[in-house]
């Protein structure tokens, strides 16, 4: 129920209300405190004057300084990447393949027998003129063509054997209606009329608070 359908029943239905008296109240509204618990005073000025003043700490004999790394055991060598990399532009760099080839150092192997697959295979292929006219009038012209025997036609709707097609009595249905009559109804007595909307007390409360 919402807070306007309570003040609605307080204002107009408050006289015929009748409120329970409440013997043992359960308020849980306040903190809940621990039977044993105690609220000291806190001295902010001497705790102040402490931290001012200073503590005499105890002097470590020795210490257990972990913060430097475990090296125990390992080798530390200079790193190959500064002359990797030259090496990579050297190597990848066109002006440096040209050089070498032109100061000669370099001995290149002979190919005897180059497998050059480029060029298209065209071994046995014969290459002839297509006459278009012959074609047309190829075409034109009357064939003799081969009888079939046996014809495998698919084009019908496959239909099982046992399948019965019967006639739509749509027709008599129509007749059937159009020679009933009127009179012929049965008369209802008790009607169970639904077409009402149905509204519970609760809506009519919310209106009447709308009003307000």
């Amino acid at each position: 129920m919402s807070l306007d359908n309570v003040l609605y029943e307080l204002r107009h239905e408050g006289a015929d209300l009748k409120l329970k008296h409440v013997e043992q109240v359960s308020d849980r509204s306040q903190p809940a405190i621990e039977p044993g618990t105690q609220v000291h005073h806190w001295d902010k000025g001497g705790f102040l004057k402490e931290i001012e003043t200073g503590v005499s700490l105890k002097h470590i004999e020795e210490s257990q300084d972990r913060s430097s790394p475990r090296v125990e055991g390992v080798e530390v060598r200079v790193s190959d990447r500064p002359a990797l990399l030259e090496e990579v532009k050297l190597v990848g760099t066109h002006n440096a393949v040209v050089n070498e080839i032109k100061a000669g150092g370099v001995v290149l192997q002979h190919v005897v027998s180059p497998a050059d697959r480029s060029a298209p295979a065209v071994q046995g292929a014969q290459v002839g003129k297509w006459d278009k006219d012959a074609f047309l009038h190829e075409i034109e012209s009357p064939h003799a063509l081969k009888h079939v025997e046996a014809v495998n036609d698919r084009s019908e709707p496959r239909v099982e054997p046992d399948v019965q097609v019967k006639s739509n009595k749509h027709g008599e249905l129509l007749s059937e209606i159009k020679k009933s009559s009127p009179n012929k109804l049965k008369h209802v007595e008790d009607t169970a009329d639904r077409s009402d909307p149905h509204v519970t007390h609760t809506a009519a409360l919310r209106v009447q608070a709308a009003s307000l």
